[in-house]
């Protein structure tokens, strides 16, 4: 969910703006500058209104990039919410604050507050982005003053926000923790600060996404009432562990009107000895650099396969797949272009920038993203069939991608999501769920609503993302823009 397009792609839907709003002008590449960004005085009454609540800890006001004013705190969370004696640990929190009769945008979070190991000044206060949807509700579409009110909060056990003493077996990494701990800090906020008439929407884009759904069932569940309407940009819910509804929908679907040129070429993979040994060559070279480590000759065929079906699927999720595909390869390409082709561009800044930097207190620790997809989240499996008549392939060979395609969908069933699915059917919460016609994780998409309070819109040629301006590039994509737009304000005017 994180790899952005290659270089030739217009951009990648996590950078930063290049011209901030407001200082400071001084953003570097170093990772450790958390400390060196400049405090100031904020507003008095916000500050009190902060440090009267219990759990805030290490406020500190400060200029960001595209939010202007805003706030950082710790919020001291139970490690446990079910069982209050094992203590707490510091979640981190950035507030923008208008008034406290606006409308308030949650920023739900699926990862580290301020972006992952290999973005730009991820560790900075003043380069944490802006929520595409904040500049969309504001009345000045690209204003330089917000709106709304936001509050950003960081998944447990991602960046900073590290459970004490439970560092290492993630016990208490869950969708069931996390909505918990964004109930606390929605309820002390609404006490302390945002106390008036506005309304609450809770948003998020792909894994951040699917904790503002997951939110919404625990919110359902508990009783709480914390949100006037969810809006999930691009978030999956699969059922199964590894969803191949995901991989399926990259091969059939999605980009439609360009797949059967696209399969000619993968085709001509699995066909072609001399684009073969092309491909393979260049992801020897890239697999060095990722691992430090050659790729073993017994395995470089299978391995180079599967990575190209990962960087298509890599592409059609995040890249501007209408110009990458004018460089299809045919019957009169070189094996060298399908090979480059293939592999995207080794030297892409977006996918190798910052490769070996980790933020620090994750150094030693597996991704807690990973980990999760077995609990209570699943994660997408390919489709190989393609590939399955290759003539290069061995018997060997094509058994082992029809057995992974086999697994994959008889792979276990996520409580949660089914639950979740199971849900929608009746839930009075309100939840508008977007996604993109050529991203391919809309192959896990929620059905069709049966539930007037759901509604489920598919923005033509959208990819993964929840960039309203992007959707205007597409034909019929600035009406279904208008009407998620009308539809949220129609809530938040009730």
């Amino acid at each position: 969910m994180t790899i952005c397009g290659a270089a030739l792609f217009t951009a990648c839907s996590s950078d930063n703006v290049d011209n901030p709003v407001n200082p400071p002008t001084d953003l570097s590449d170093q990772i450790d500058e958390f400390e060196d960004v400049p405090g100031n005085a904020g507003d008095p009454a916000v500050v009190a209104a902060l440090q009267s609540i219990e759990n805030v800890e290490d406020l500190k006001p400060f200029m960001n990039v595209e939010l202007g004013q805003a706030y950082y705190f710790n919020y001291r969370q139970l490690i446990d919410h079910n069982n209050p004696s094992l203590g707490t640990f510091k979640q981190q929190v950035v507030l923008t604050f208008v008034d406290k009769d606006a409308h308030t945008i949650l920023h739900t979070q699926g990862y580290s507050l301020m972006g992952g190991s290999g973005e730009r000044n991820h560790n900075r206060l003043d380069s944490i982005s802006a929520p595409n949807f904040l500049w969309a509700l504001s009345k000045d579409y690209g204003a330089d003053k917000f709106d709304l009110n936001c509050v950003q909060v960081e998944y447990r056990y991602h960046g900073f926000s590290l459970p004490e003493g439970d560092k290492d077996s993630f016990k208490y990494l869950s969708a069931e923790q996390q909505s918990k701990d964004l109930h606390a800090i929605v309820t002390d906020l609404k006490k302390a600060l945002i106390t008036g008439s506005g309304k609450w929407l809770s948003t998020g884009v792909s894994k951040n996404g699917m904790t503002s759904a997951q939110y919404a069932y625990y919110d359902e569940q508990y009783g709480w009432d914390d949100i006037d309407v969810y809006v999930p940009f691009v978030a999956p819910i699969p059922p199964q562990e590894w969803d191949i509804r995901v991989g399926e929908y990259m091969l059939t679907q999605s980009s439609k009107e360009r797949l059967g040129n696209l399969e000619k070429a993968y085709r001509t993979l699995v066909d072609d000895k001399a684009v073969a040994d092309a491909t393979i060559a260049a992801y020897a070279k890239v697999y060095k650099m990722e691992n430090n480590e050659e790729l073993t000759e017994d395995s470089a065929f299978i391995y180079t396969l599967i990575r190209v079906m990962n960087n298509l699927f890599a592409v059609q999720s995040y890249g501007d797949f209408a110009t990458w595909t004018q460089f299809i390869p045919n019957k009169n390409s070189k094996p060298e272009d399908y090979a480059a082709f293939f592999m995207l561009n080794e030297n892409d800044d977006c996918i190798f920038r910052k490769t070996n930097l980790v933020r620090g207190p994750l150094a030693k620790r597996q991704d807690p993203f990973e980990i999760q997809i077995g609990i209570d989240q699943g994660n997408l499996a390919l489709d190989y069939t393609w590939y399955l008549d290759g003539k290069l392939l061995s018997e060997s060979d094509k058994h082992f991608f029809k057995n992974e395609m086999k697994e994959n969908r008889n792979s276990k069933a996520i409580e949660l999501e089914v639950k979740l699915l199971k849900n929608l059917e009746t839930t009075d919460n309100k939840l508008i769920f977007v996604y993109g016609e050529d991203d391919p994780w809309t192959g896990a998409a929620i059905p069709d609503p049966v539930n007037p309070n759901v509604k489920k819109y598919i923005v033509p040629h959208g990819t993964h993302t929840d960039d309203f301006k992007q959707y205007g590039w597409y034909e019929g994509g600035a009406e279904v823009a208008k009407k998620i737009l009308d539809d949220v304000i129609a809530i938040l005017n009730q």
